[in-house]
């Protein structure tokens, strides 16, 4: 019994020290669970967080607008696009407080209402640009994105107007071609034979001017017109326009003086430079009334030469000095007569890439006509 007694203590001091060091296997390996549960969740907060950034940075380098609401309209987010046109958000200001657009809001609704349709979209107006608009609905909100389109719906409109034009443009002069010739071959006709092929030889100037020019802007917009600069003398290229120009100056009675030095040299693709003071120069000519002049001058600076070409027309309108270089604009002047207003856009192309320019501005009252600089590089 006394043995019993001795040996209690001892197996229970042994069963205490199993039970501790089990205790403690369990508390370390499950010590061991949550480190690593929470090494793989730093983890995974650190791949999620980095995605956010990659996506933030994704979406500010948009040019799109992006926007995101809940399902009670209030903003969620709004990239930097956005933000450059609406400013700075609040989050949960609503859509439109910040956008203050009730078309937007309006497609915002209808996108989360019907939930047969998966995006909506249209055409909005956002301060004075015009936008295409798209909106995805989904569980807790919306997606707007807004695509700026105004260049495209104005180009839209010019190639519009270009068509229509041109289309008059063609009719005009082979209506009067048919008759000219019609006249010309019949008895009366041959009376008065040099003033008819006087006119037919006009009308074709200006069907040659209409190919010529869309053959041009072809070739800009395709990237072929290729630009080589040479030294060139500027006397040589005027006076080989006003010999072009001779004809139509005896038939309109317009005067051209020509006030250009033999020695002024410029850096000049011949040929391009010739269309581009042309194109100046046929328009002078076209608004220059019959009595009118039309004069060429050139003037020699350090490293730079500006040519300039002066009318007496009715000169440009104010609001219109900058607009008449677009591709198929005609100011309210110029619809008066013949042209499909891509003659100036084809001159500054021209200017441009030979690294000049080209501007308008008009003579100072009392005198009424417009006055066109080109800049060339010295050579």
């Amino acid at each position: 019994m006394d043995i019993l007694l001795g040996i209690i203590p001892a197996v229970l001091a042994l069963l205490m020290a199993i039970l501790w060091r089990r205790e403690t296997t369990r508390l370390l390996e499950t010590q061991r669970q949550h480190r690593h549960h929470s090494q793989e969740l730093s983890k995974r907060l650190d791949n999620a967080q980095s995605m956010l950034d990659w996506l933030e940075t994704a979406t500010n380098a948009s040019n799109e607008l992006l926007l995101v609401v809940d399902r009670e309209l209030r903003l969620q987010y709004a990239n930097q696009s956005a933000q450059n046109l609406f400013g700075e958000f609040e989050r949960d200001s609503t859509i439109i407080s910040y956008t203050r657009s009730l078309e937007v809001e309006n497609l915002v609704k209808e996108s989360l209402s019907d939930t047969q349709t998966e995006e909506l979209q249209r055409v909005v107006s956002l301060n004075d640009q015009i936008f295409h608009a798209q909106a995805i609905a989904a569980a807790h909100g919306a997606g707007i994105a807004l695509t700026d389109i105004s260049e495209l719906q104005r180009l839209s409109r010019a190639r519009q107007d270009m068509v229509a034009n041109l289309s008059h443009e063609l009719r005009t002069p082979i209506t009067s071609l048919r008759l000219l010739a019609d006249t010309l071959l019949s008895p009366a006709g041959q009376e008065i034979a040099d003033e008819l092929v006087g006119k037919i030889t006009h009308e074709v100037d200006e069907l040659e001017q209409i190919a010529v020019e869309m053959l041009d802007l072809a070739a800009i917009e395709s990237g072929r017109q290729v630009v080589r600069l040479m030294p060139t003398a500027l006397a040589d290229l005027t006076s080989e326009l006003v010999d072009r120009f001779s004809e139509q100056v005896s038939r309109g009675k317009i005067q051209i003086t020509v006030d250009v030095s033999p020695e002024i040299q410029v850096l000049a693709d011949r040929d391009q430079a010739v269309r581009a003071i042309q194109n100046v120069l046929h328009n002078a000519m076209k608004l220059t009334p019959e009595g009118g002049d039309v004069r060429i001058a050139a003037t020699k600076q350090t490293d730079q030469v500006i040519l300039s070409i002066q009318d007496s027309g009715p000169g440009i309108r104010p609001d219109e000095i900058e607009r008449i270089f677009e591709r198929f604009f005609r100011s309210d002047q110029a619809r008066e007569t013949p042209g499909t207003g891509l003659g100036l856009a084809i001159a500054r192309h021209i200017m441009i890439a030979h690294g000049g320019r080209i501007w308008a501005e008009n003579r100072t009252p009392p005198d009424s006509g417009a006055v066109f600089h080109f800049l060339f590089q010295s050579a």
